[in-house]
């Protein structure tokens, strides 16, 4: 027995053979059949895992089995993850899979990957290049559109498919396979080949076989019964015959499940309700099984024997319309075989061997092509009807019924395809036409049993199989020309199931594979010479008006259309279906020539005139249908398919079969038209169509002529915006390219008398009544714009913003305007101004006396808005000429789009959302339409945090802007005009008045048969309509000036009469100097009336440039003005040199001041700019109290006592402010364990205090070798995931509001009796926090502000004192009782001396308490309890008023924050803001204060005073003698430093301090980096060393020389075998060492300068300055008024016995002693982090996480595992923002940032969606992440996938101003707080 005739029995006997149970083992043991059948028995297994078996000699089959099944468990994934760790560096790219040699690439675009479309290189914009195979190199220069995919399956890259493209591009991954390959460029096996063709045809039978008969849940569950399910067990048993066995049953074990199936409409807790009730289990199974079916599309609910009870069940499942069904153990363990079968088909296509191996492609393909083989068992003999998605009694598949024959145009001729002979006997295809005939079911290939079985799949097979399909079969360039047809043979049926039955549409098989393969050109070609479009349009057409997919031979002809079939969105598909197989076949003539155009008039009949209106003349409508917005919205998709058949005509090359077929298409669409218009088309009804379909039409006769119109009231009768035939009917005649006006007008004539000598018609004027319609909807859109329409409600405004301003304007307005061109072109100037003028309702009557207003049509608001659209429609007429030059299409489009741009940019600059919101959807959405953008603008790319990018127009545009352009409204037309005036006057020194907009003009020649479009200019009717409207005006007077300027810029362009036919018609000049016999004046006289009249002074100019016009032609207009004017003055007429010449000085005046004016405003700007900048106003928080309040006689004041709460000043209680007290993450040491960081810790520059690019120390090669790697080598970070070196601190922070203590209790007893039932509330109650009423960021802490000011002065304050006091302290003078006696005056002194308590604390509290005034008593009372109060909030540390750890951290955490901003020269402390300082130096002074309540004995403490005096002492203390060794192993001296009050007057001056405690801290700095340098040999690694760490310039050699002595003394302490370094005698190495003490002391110098500022606010004749200093140290060091770092270390090594050198000398006795004695007796202090802190580096573009990182081998393929990522910025580690995390309630995002990451709040990145997610505690929110589009802008401000670059600015400034000023907690706090609904994903 074969290895494939084991598969078959193996398939059959599994279930039972597993006792219908089925897990992980069956898994494993379906695989391992599934490989030994493929592999010949395990023969060719290293094939299958080539690089597994290295050495073919050394394996035999057996031990190849146990190797894949030990090491790999018959898995690729495993298989693939051994391997990865032994790639060879040389080939690891990002996926081994990139390659593709000879074949397409066929890589499916996965969501938020980057697709990139050379527009010059491909073949249309569909044809698209993955990562991979695009190397910009190759195409620099070219078009490229970039792209982000939005979808899961976004399609697939086109490398490699010859169809694609038009011009050769380099692909290196198409040249050659991947070399890593064993098996690269060897045939298979004809053995492999066999037993791999068979394995995948006996899967495939059996995969169908068990789907054929699982359509249960389909069916209704209410008609469900244990018949029917016993039944369907039976229909589901397989043949063992078939199946290898014989005389054997297929058995069950009578028991079944009920299933539940996923679908797109339910809501997600309405299932988990209904499975909750069904299964009677915990709320927890019923989750379980939700989420299930929600990810894998079925789950199982219960199981049971009992059948009568699972159907009982099954209706409480199914009460809401969940899909469920009963099924036995054996069918749903088939299924779940079916499962995993189908997930290792698709894991072999990605396999090594697949995609190297165009034989085993091929294989596969033919084997999905050949027809199925059954294995069922039951087969019925039953009548069988069509029902959808079923298949018939003997499974084949069934055809849409078909019993009449063809009587119409509609019909399909079955025939064979045009395929190869070989590849059709390989698959049994194609081989007769039975397969064909449209009245019997087929039996088809296995391909087309799995598309057409595709609804009954589950949802994570669908999605598996549609990319199997788009990677493995479609993409075969043998096989894909069959593989069309296979699919378009059951077209129908697929589109009867995802129309009507499919629960998960968007997951349709139609969305995938009609894109892949419509697109492709030879099979469109196919498809429209087989004839199958005509089954295509029965199948919409049938559903659209019967709402049932019919056959051609079944339509009936109709005008009637079914609004519930309108409505349903997916028919749009089959429309887009149908648009891809027009638009890329090769054979147009078989378009145009077929029974394509009848069919297709019959389409868009149904659209035609719908929806009707008809305007409300005395009431307003009550009720307006919103059906309209059905037809709108579907339109678009009609006018396109269209668009689509007209553009046929485009390529065909023989103009004489050009024109013959136009001509035969016009004669149809014509004929088509007048049939409507005769009422001679079925299913006309009259309230659906503006069709007058009455037998007795009115008629008008135009009196000069004598030509015959219908009689028409548009405000009378029905009308419609959406005529799609008449669309048509323009891009045919557009397209037809015909010669001249007498070929059109003899072609339009041809098919008027062709269709009436058809139909017998007795319409008045057919072709007029066909060019009716447009005029009709262009004046209906005018009269809507005017308010005529009013009273018919919204809609109709409505309907008019989507005809003209959308994406339907170029296939609606444009298109009535082209038509209207037409006619006016092709017909006598009289008919078409007197059809014109009729159906504006402008034609007579409008000009009576005003006692004749009743009889008007129009009233007078309305009227003159009337006369300006219709003089605009002219104007427009005459000037939007794009679709009457003939232009190829790729002209057209960018002619259209650089005319939007430049209408909309020339106003000024705009980002590119603004500018996006102005354009069309259909203009902005062309691929073009961004590289034009980028040809025509100069961008200014964003600077700041808060900037966005913003577009300039380039000059030389601006001279092409037309101020009529059709698409402005008035009042931008009315800007337009001001702007092109005022940019010439600049231009040639005019006033305005004297500027004159010349019209555009274009070449009648270059208008080809459109060059009469002007004729009507020269009619009777046009010349009185403009007397009347100039009579209007003149009436009207200066109200209606704009009418006038529009009125003269129509006169003007009609004046040079370039597009008349004067020959036939005569001139515009006739008309013009003609007098009219109703009004007795011309057109001349009343313009030199307006001339005349001063008030029409602006206008002047434009009058005399007409007039010239005719004169400068005809010589005559002043002789003939002479005898038509009285008292005719030529003066007034000519262009007079002094009204036209330099400006009066009026004029120059006024424009000087506004120069002036625009100047003083730009500087102001400028300044206020600079202000806000150099004030630090750029904070998150927009605090309002920023200013610093610095008084020169009192010094920097505290906050005024002003409460927010009770407003009261005078309150008795403490006033203080709101501090918030909590732990941040933001402390780092010195990983010297991890490489990385080590390098990176000490790499930035020395100088914090300036730009991280400011930084100039040299870097070696090795140093940005290795960054680069490591950049290279991690797509996001390395983050910072050392735990054990981040250190979280409790700090404070305070938005520096405040209230009264007392108001403050109240406030919280408040807020905490408030209850919030339907969201989590912002603050923590139970943990005391409370929101400022004021600015709402979130506090746990009050902080009383007992002083007014503070005028300490800093100079004194730094002052050195004489001598070193602790030289001599020792712990013995503690029993000097004189000694401490002294200690305790000079330091209760010196403790008065330093407060600044405000004069009333100061009585309040040392008053005597028995004159105690009662405000007195209340204040010390509430002092008292607020201290012990305090000590409860600050959780879990107790915060004792005179404790400074959280004044230390606060100040450690702000410089911090401080790093890497430029001070400009100044000095750090030039940096802090005010809100800062209120909150250091109130902590400050809060310490200071509690001290001194203390020594007074004022507090309740047992013996409080000589607690401070004992505490004080014992600081000092620890700084002196041995004491100070100690010390310097364990202390951290900035704390010794706050924590130590200065006592002058005992010597103790800061001054003596800071010198004592930088001088430990060096040593302490020396003695860590030496021991860790020692400890870690890695440094001297091969990839960089110690020496590549970049250094600080020019250190002086005589400390290089000490630096090395200490080197070496320390060394020998900490390297007890005292080697001879290599290093420590190099020069470079000195400079290193001393280069990494400089960075690690210089945080020390800064918090101690930030501390010296919180003690003293007034820097008086203090330097702060010191521009000639290089490095940062130094400068502190000078205003600190302490040595330089070097001359400490000089002195450290100094003969000479000092100081200095006795710390150390001692230090150093000290550890060579304790490293003896015992070396693990200290706690080491670690060495602080003293670079710039920052959040994990972000790649340079988005894109770059999903190629580089996500869907990327290299890392084992993430997007397998986690659905939607989440990065933590913190550390770099990658969580599933959708998935619990295992073993919590919580998500993976909360418990890794409270759980796993050292951060103490949670900052995550979310590359799907594009933004970063913030969580604190209880509470949750978005925020921008920091990545804009290539215009600038945020990603969530375009809906368009743009391509996102990292903005620098915007993540330093989320750093800084979120991170590391504690702003997360406030940001999540406001999104609360301002959003007062259930939360939502804004506020989580």
């Amino acid at each position: 027995m074969n290895g494939t005739d084991k598969l078959k029995r193996f398939l059959f006997e599994l279930p039972s053979q597993s006792n219908f149970k089925f897990g992980k083992d069956v898994r494993q043991q379906i695989r391992k059949a599934l490989f030994l059948a493929v592999s010949n028995e395990g023969e060719y297994l290293n094939w299958l895992f080539p690089n597994a078996f290295p050495n073919n000699r050394d394996y035999n089959v057996d031990s190849m089995i146990d190797k894949v099944e030990n090491e790999y468990e018959w898995l690729f994934a495993n298989y693939y993850k051994v391997n990865l760790k032994r790639r060879d560096p040389k080939y690891d790219t990002h996926n081994h899979h990139a390659f593709h040699a000879n074949s397409p690439c066929a890589r499916i675009f996965r969501k938020g990957e980057p697709i990139y479309r050379c527009l010059t290189c491909g073949f249309d914009d569909t044809c698209a290049l993955c990562s991979h195979c695009y190397q910009p190199e190759y195409h620099q220069g070219h078009k490229v559109h970039i792209t982000i995919c939005q979808r899961e399956n976004g399609g697939v890259c086109d490398c490699g498919d010859p169809e694609a493209w038009v011009k050769d591009y380099f692909c290196p991954y198409a040249v050659k396979d991947d070399e890593s390959l064993n098996t690269r460029n060897t045939k298979m096996p004809s053995d492999l080949e066999d037993s791999f063709l068979r394995t995948i045809q006996i899967l495939l039978d059996y995969v169908i076989d068990v789907m054929s008969q699982s359509d249960a849940q389909f069916e209704d569950p209410d008609e469900a019964s244990q018949a029917q399910v016993e039944l369907k067990k039976i229909t589901g048993s397989l043949n063992p015959n078939k199946y290898g066995l014989e005389n054997i049953d297929d058995i069950n074990n009578e028991k079944y499940y009920l299933m539940v199936y996923n679908d797109q409409i339910r809501q997600y807790r309405d299932a988990v309700q209904r499975i909750h009730l069904a299964s009677r289990k915990v709320k927890n199974f019923a989750v379980m099984v939700t989420e299930k079916v929600q990810n894998y599309g079925m789950a199982k609910v219960i199981s049971s024997n009992d059948i009568d009870l699972l159907l009982e069940r099954q209706k409480i499942l199914s009460a809401t319309g969940l899909a469920s069904c009963i099924r036995s153990h054996r069918d749903v363990f088939r299924e779940d075989m079916c499962d995993e079968i189908l997930n290792w088909i698709y894991t072999l296509t990605e396999s090594e061997m697949f995609k190297t191996n165009n034989s085993a492609k091929n294989l596969f393909c033919s084997a999905f092509c050949g027809k199925w083989n059954s294995g069922l068992l039951v087969a019925s003999s039953r009548e069988y009807h069509y029902k959808v998605g079923s298949l018939d009694p003997t499974s084949k598949i069934p055809k849409i019924n078909c019993n009449k024959k063809a009587s119409s145009h509609w019909f399909f001729h079955p025939s064979k395809w045009n395929l190869p002979d070989d590849i059709c006997q390989e698959c049994d295809y194609n081989l007769t036409e039975d397969d064909y005939d449209i009245s019997k079911s087929h039996l088809g290939s296995r391909l087309q049993y799995l598309i057409y079985l595709d609804v009954r799949f589950w949802k994570s097979i669908r999605i598996l199989l549609h990319d199997l399909y788009s990677t493995s079969l479609i993409t075969n360039l043998c096989y894909k020309n069959i593989i069309s047809c296979q699919y378009v043979d059951i077209y129908p049926t697929i589109a009867d199931m995802f129309l009507t039955m499919d629960r998960e549409p968007e997951l349709n098989i139609m969305c995938t594979l009609s894109t892949q393969l419509f697109t492709c050109p030879s099979n469109s070609t196919s498809i429209v010479q087989h004839g199958d479009v005509s089954r295509i349009f029965a199948s919409i057409y049938g559903f659209l008006t019967v709402e049932e997919i019919r056959s051609p031979e079944e339509i009936e002809i109709t005008h009637e259309i079914s609004m519930k079939s309108l409505k349903n969105r997916r028919w749009g598909q089959i429309f887009f279906d149908i648009g891809y197989i027009l638009s890329r076949s090769r054979d147009s003539k078989s378009i145009l020539t077929n029974n394509i155009i009848p069919m297709a008039c019959d389409i868009l009949a149904l659209f035609q005139g719908r929806p009707v209106m008809k305007r409300e003349k005395k009431n307003h409508v009550e009720y307006e249908s919103p059906d309209y917005t059905a037809f709108f919205h579907a339109i678009s998709v009609i006018y396109q398919f269209g668009e689509y058949i007209a553009h046929c005509l485009c390529n065909l090359t023989d103009d004489d079969l050009r024109k013959s077929l136009s001509k035969n298409a016009i004669n149809y669409v014509i004929g088509f038209l007048l049939r409507l218009e005769k009422n001679d088309y079925p299913g006309l009804i009259d309230d659906s169509v503006d069709v007058n379909l009455s037998n007795e039409k009115g008629i008008s006769k135009e009196p000069i002529g004598g030509n015959i119109i219908q009689h028409f009231r548009i405000d009378e009768e029905k009308v419609s915006f959406l005529h799609p035939i008449h669309s048509f009917l323009s891009w045919l005649i557009e397209l037809s390219e015909f010669k001249s006006p007498s070929e059109l007008a003899e072609v339009l004539e041809s098919s008027k008398n062709t269709a009436c000598s058809n139909q017998r018609m007795d319409l008045a004027n057919p072709l007029t009544s066909i060019f009716d319609y447009p005029i009709r909807t262009i004046v209906l859109m005018s009269q809507i714009k005017s308010g005529f329409w009013v009273r018919n409600g919204f809609s109709v405004r409505s309907q008019l913003q989507l005809y003209r301003s959308t994406g339907l304007r170029e296939s609606g307005y444009m298109r009535d305007l082209f038509l209207t061109q037409v006619f006016i072109n092709s017909n006598s100037p009289n008919l078409v101004c007197f059809l014109l003028f009729s159906r504006w309702l402008l034609m007579d009557g409008w000009i009576n006396d005003a006692s004749d207003q009743e009889e008007l049509i129009y009233d007078s608001k309305t009227l003159p808005y009337m006369l300006e659209e219709c003089m605009n429609f002219f104007i427009h007429t005459l000037t939007e000429d794009l679709y009457l030059r003939g232009l190829k299409d790729e002209v057209v489009n960018r002619i259209r789009i650089k005319t939007e741009i430049i209408h909309n940019l020339c106003f000024g600059a705009m980002n590119y959302t603004k500018m996006c919101s102005q354009i069309p959807d259909h203009i902005t959405s062309e691929k073009r339409f961004d590289i034009i953008l980028t040809e025509m603008t100069n961008f200014v790319p964003p600077k700041g945090a808060s900037d966005i990018g913003v577009y300039h127009l380039k000059e030389e545009y601006l001279d092409e802007i037309n101020p009529y352009y059709f698409n402005y409204t008035t009042n931008i037309k009315d800007d337009a005009i001001k702007f092109v005036k005022e940019r010439t006057r600049k231009r040639i020194r005019k006033p305005i008045s004297e500027i004159v907009i010349e019209p555009k003009l274009r070449d009648p020649e270059e208008l080809g048969n459109f060059k009469y479009i002007g004729n009507f200019s020269a009619s009777t009717y046009f010349s009185d309509f403009l007397i009347k409207t100039l009579m209007y005006i003149r009436k009207e007077g200066t109200e209606a000036e704009s009418l006038l300027e529009t009125a003269l810029h129509l006169i003007h362009i009609c004046a040079f009469e370039n597009t008349i036919d004067m020959a036939q018609y005569g001139s515009f000049y006739d008309r013009f100097v003609n007098v009219s016999d109703n009004h007795h004046t011309s057109i001349a006289v009343l313009l030199y009336e307006f001339l005349c009249n001063e008030e029409f002074k602006n206008h002047h100019s434009k009058i005399r440039y007409i007039l010239k016009v005719f004169e400068d032609k005809y010589h005559t207009l002043n002789k003939i003005l002479g005898e038509q004017v009285t008292s005719f003055d030529q003066f007034k007429v000519d262009l007079c040199t002094n009204e036209v010449g330099d400006e009066n000085e009026y004029e120059k005046k006024k424009r000087i001041a506004h120069e002036r004016q625009a100047k003083l405003l730009a500087k102001f700007k400028k300044r206020q700019s600079n202000f806000l900048k150099k004030n630090n106003f750029e904070t998150v928080d927009g605090s309002d109290i920023e200013m610093e309040d610095y008084d020169e006689e009192f010094g920097w004041r505290f906050p005024e006592p002003h409460c927010l709460l009770c407003q009261n000043a005078a309150e008795e209680s403490p006033f203080g402010i709101m501090t918030y007290v909590t732990k941040s993450s933001e402390f780092r040491t010195v990983p010297f364990d991890d490489k990385y960081w080590f390098v990176k810790s000490f790499s930035d520059g020395a100088n914090l205090d300036k730009y991280e690019d400011a930084n100039t120390e040299a870097k070696s090669d090795k140093w940005k070798s290795y960054m680069h790697k490591v950049k290279e080598s991690n797509v996001i970070g390395p983050g910072f995931s050392n735990q054990d070196h981040v250190d979280s601190k409790l700090v404070s922070v305070s938005c520096g509001h405040g209230m009264h203590f007392s108001c403050y209790m109240n406030f919280i007893n408040s807020r905490s009796n408030q209850i919030q039932i339907t969201r989590n509330t912002p603050e923590n109650i139970e943990h005391k926090e409370f929101i400022c009423p004021l600015c709402k960021a979130i506090n746990n802490s009050f902080v009383p502000i007992l002083w007014t000011s503070n005028n300490r002065s800093l100079g004194k304050f730094l002052t050195p004192s004489s001598g070193n006091v602790f030289e001599n302290l020792s712990p013995k003078f503690l029993h000097d009782k004189e000694w401490y006696e002294g200690f305790t005056k000079s330091c209760k002194s010196d403790v008065e001396k330093l407060s600044i308590l405000s004069p009333i604390e100061k009585e309040a509290i040392f008053s005597d308490s028995e004159s105690d005034s009662l405000r007195q008593q209340n204040f010390k009372s509430s002092l008292r309890k607020m201290f012990q109060i305090l000590s409860c909030l600050t959780f879990p540390q107790l915060f004792k008023p005179d404790g400074t750890f959280i004044l230390a951290n606060t100040i450690k955490s702000l410089e911090i924050s401080l790093r890497g901003i430029c001070s400009k020269d100044q000095l750090l402390i030039s940096q802090l803001s005010n809100k800062s300082l209120i909150n250091l130096r109130s902590l400050s002074e809060f310490r200071n204060s509690s001290v001194l309540m203390k020594m007074n004995n004022w507090l309740q403490a047992p013996n409080p005073g000589n607690e401070v005096y004992s505490k004080s002492l014992a600081v000092l203390l620890s700084l002196s003698g041995p004491m100070m060794n100690t010390s310097i192993m364990e202390s951290d001296f900035l704390e010794t430093l706050v924590s130590t009050l200065p006592i002058p007057s005992a010597g103790f001056s800061f001054n003596a301090i800071l010198n004592t405690c930088l001088i430990g801290h060096i040593i302490q700095s020396l003695n860590i980096i030496v021991k860790e340098l020692v400890n870690h040999d890695q440094y001297r690694s091969s990839e960089f060393s110690i020496l590549d760490i970049p250094v600080i310039e020019g250190i002086d050699s005589k400390t290089i020389k000490a630096v090395k002595t200490i080197f070496k003394k320390l060394k020998l302490v900490h390297d007890n075998a005292g080697d001879e370094d290599q290093f420590q005698n190099d020069e470079i190495f000195a400079q290193v060492f001393y280069s990494m003490l400089v960075k690690t002391t210089t945080p020390f110098l800064r918090r101690a300068a930030i501390y010296s500022f919180v003690q003293c606010a007034n820097y008086e004749n203090v330097q702060i300055s010191y521009p000639d200093v290089f490095l940062e140290a130094d400068r502190l060091s000078m205003f600190l008024n302490v040595k330089l770092i070097s001359e400490y270390l000089n002195l450290f090594v100094s003969q000479e016995k000092c100081y200095e050198s006795s710390i150390f000398n001692n230090f150093v006795s000290y550890l060579k002693i304790s490293t003896r004695s015992s070396p693990d007796q200290f706690t080491i202090k670690e060495l602080e982090y003293p670079g710039i802190v920052k959040l994990t580096e972000l790649p340079d573009r988005l894109d770059f996480f999903f190629t580089k990182y996500y869907y990327s081998d290299k890392y084992n393929n993430p997007h397998m595992s986690i659905e939607d990522p989440a990065i933590c910025l913190f550390c770099g580690e990658v969580v599933d923002i959708q998935k619990s995390a295992i073993g919590c309630n919580e998500g993976q995002c909360t418990t890794h940032y409270l759980k796993e990451c050292a951060n103490d709040v949670g900052i995550f990145l979310l590359p799907k969606d594009r933004g970063l997610l913030l969580l604190h505690k209880n509470g949750g929110s978005f925020y921008n992440a920091p990545f804009l589009d290539q215009h600038g802008e945020l990603p969530g401000e375009s809906k368009k996938p743009k391509t996102l670059y990292l903005m620098k600015a915007r993540y330093d400034d989320f750093m800084r101003n979120v991170w590391l000023q504690h702003n997360v907690p406030n940001i999540i706090v406001r999104n609360l707080e301002s959003v007062m609904d259930m939360g939502g994903w804004d506020t989580l």
